[in-house]
């Protein structure tokens, strides 16, 4: 495979593509291209069709999640804010998704075939994916909800706008109470739909052991707008 085209002084260790080979020859059960943590390419993405190993891409929207899923994403999560403790931002993504399908769901029960074009040319994928995802009602790819959670209430509040699974990795390692944290998210995304279970959950843990939440509008730097050109 031509994996980069450059000359004999490229890092190579810079190249999302290289790295990506090097990550699936470690048999990674998954990978995460992690558009917003450290992008190495604001304008493109990986083309994730030429590895075996499944990779997860992050959204703000339908149109960025079905983009990427046509580059060969195998699951899709919300971008939220990472590292902040605060949900809010992840929450804004799931129902601005959410919205969306709800929009093309009911343009493909009309019938709509040429209205169903058009949201294809403005979310700038193929009309084939733009069918398959409003025929569905849903992303035809597993969606998981991500930055911000700290909570077993923030799990499973987005598990019940529709999310398949949750990732938390600040809201767990910069809490007081990680090991205890860990279970209670596990036990209120398991159980989201049994309020006893995630009282239990909320139980289990300490609110003034949660990480600090931080005001996202006072951030310098948002880390959820890197990669949103692409």
């Amino acid at each position: 495979m031509d994996i980069c085209r450059a000359g004999p002084d490229w890092d190579w260790q810079s190249c999302p593509v290289y790295r990506s080979v090097n990550l699936c020859a470690q048999d990674l059960p998954e990978l995460d291209e992690s558009e917003v943590l450290t992008p190495a390419d604001e304008l493109r993405h990986i083309w994730k069709w030429d590895f075996t190993t499944p990779v997860v891409n992050g959204a703000r929207s339908l149109a960025e999640a079905l983009r990427r899923i046509e580059e060969g994403a195998s699951m899709i999560r919300t971008k939220g804010e990472p590292g902040t403790g605060n949900v809010a931002e992840a929450i804004r993504h799931i129902k601005k998704v959410n919205d969306e399908l709800r929009t093309i769901k009911s343009i493909y029960d009309s019938g709509d075939n040429q209205d169903l074009v058009r949201m294809a040319r403005e979310f700038k994928v193929s009309y084939d994916i733009v069918e398959q995802t409003a025929k569905l009602g849903r992303l035809p790819v597993v969606n998981f909800a991500a930055g911000g959670i700290a909570t077993p209430a923030d799990a499973a509040y987005l598990m019940s706008l529709g999310c398949d699974g949750v990732f938390v990795g600040s809201g767990i390692f910069s809490s007081d109470d990680a090991k205890e944290r860990a279970r209670a998210i596990v036990l209120a995304t398991t159980f989201w739909n049994e309020s006893e279970k995630v009282k239990e959950a909320q139980n289990m843990i300490d609110e003034r052991q949660s990480m600090l939440g931080l005001d996202v509008g006072t951030l310098e730097l948002r880390m959820q707008d890197r990669g949103g050109s692409a």
